[in-house]
């Protein structure tokens, strides 16, 4: 039996926070549940367990999901993940965040997000979700940088 097919998705998004700010709302614990759908229910081994719903309406599947801190570049930062569960694909995922000119001036960051994910054709996950996820999550995590820069 032959290895899955690979697909890869990159999506980027400009975030108006520095990414030094950014980066610590992903070594939070509630980092995870910045992915649409997404409820932390547990931890079994050093995995997170969350219950993700693939597109509303749908029934929850439970993805098992490794998540570095991030680590910081020449330039920014990086986080490295993975999750698998039960219907869904085996999924390793890079986040990069590097500085980027804000237009008004103050630091802000160009997030960039490559997913590598075997096994797309067969889970209850296909790429059109699985981008509005990842669009998805990115907005959710630019929301919470800016948010938190406006208070700050």
């Amino acid at each position: 039996m032959g290895q899955p097919h690979t697909t890869r998705l990159s999506i980027a998004r400009h975030i108006g926070a520095d990414p030094a700010s950014t980066a610590l709302l992903l070594a939070g614990p509630t980092a995870l549940e910045l992915w649409p759908g997404a409820r932390r229910v547990g931890e079994v081994a050093g995995r997170m367990l969350l219950e993700v719903s693939t597109w509303p309406g749908a029934r929850h599947l439970t993805a098992a999901v490794t998540a570095r801190l991030p680590r910081r570049t020449a330039n920014g930062f990086v986080t490295r993940f993975a999750w698998t569960g039960l219907g869904l694909p085996v999924t390793e995922g890079v986040l990069t965040l590097t500085y980027a000119p804000g237009g008004t001036g103050a630091p802000s960051a160009h997030a960039e997000l490559v997913l590598e994910v075997a096994g797309l054709g067969a889970s209850r996950l296909d790429l059109a979700g699985l981008t509005t996820m990842a669009e998805g999550f990115l907005a959710n995590l630019a929301t919470a940088a800016e948010a938190r820069r406006r208070t700050a």
